[in-house]
């Protein structure tokens, strides 16, 4: 796993990612910059996103099994075994 890391990172793909992030994190650094903010402001904040991060994975999570469930029930049981025995 960590060689195919490797690979993206060191690849052109990868470091305009990778460059693209880093200006993005600037971005939102330049634009939420104020001075009434403290870091129990900035802990509140990455505490509610991880919150919400989970629970949209949860939701997404739920919802990706009930039409999984649903796919499933319309198939029919096949069985392989035969229905006549001989002794």
């Amino acid at each position: 796993m960590f060689q195919l890391f490797d690979l993206i990172m060191t690849s052109p793909v990868g470091a305009f990612l990778l460059n693209a992030m880093e200006n993005a994190v600037y971005a939102v650094l330049l634009v939420s910059d104020c001075d009434e903010c403290g870091f129990n402001d900035l802990g509140k904040l990455l505490f509610g996103g991880v919150i919400v991060a989970a629970i949209f994975g949860i939701t997404v999570s739920l919802l990706y099994r009930r039409k999984r469930d649903k796919d499933s029930a319309s198939a029919q049981f096949v069985s392989i075994r035969s229905t006549e025995r001989e002794h």
